[in-house]
């Protein structure tokens, strides 16, 4: 089976994360995503390695057989070094907790915060936002990137 490691935007900063440290890896079960630029993807993360997904994405996986994850909460706000936070719209996003196993589920984290999906899940997001594919590379099955692929 094909992995890639996805790699979404990142139009938020630093943010109170909060890991369920039973997990192996810890995971992230809620975030605050402090926003610096717009939402342009369904799929975004932030420096902290909490990802989240627009309602749409949401109900999207909510309706697939896609494996590895589950919906929790997460709070927003715009930074005060945004220079017209009124311009700058947040859509309601949900947490996206990995709980999949990497090269095993649909999702899973490879070391501290990189998101792997298989190829079903990865063609599923790039159906979606093809500007994911330009941030994606393909794994080996020991999980180094194959380059040119």
């Amino acid at each position: 089976m094909t992995f890639y490691l996805i790699d979404p935007e990142i139009p938020a900063g630093f943010g109170e994360v909060s890991r369920d440290s039973n997990s192996d890896p810890p995971r992230v079960v809620s975030a605050h995503f402090e926003f610096h630029f717009p939402v342009e993807g369904e799929l975004i993360t932030s420096y902290s390695g909490a990802y989240a997904v627009t309602q749409p994405l949401a109900d999207a996986l909510a309706g697939s057989d896609l494996t590895g994850y589950e919906f929790g909460p997460v709070t927003t706000s715009i930074s005060a070094l945004v220079e017209d936070p009124g311009g700058l719209v947040i859509p309601r996003l949900l947490g996206l907790i990995i709980t999949g196993r990497a090269f095993v589920d649909d999702f899973g984290i490879q070391g501290h915060s990189n998101l792997i999906a298989s190829e079903r899940a990865a063609e599923f997001l790039w159906n979606r936002d093809a500007r994911l594919r330009d941030e994606a590379n393909r794994l080996d099955e020991d999980g180094n990137i194959i380059f040119g692929f």
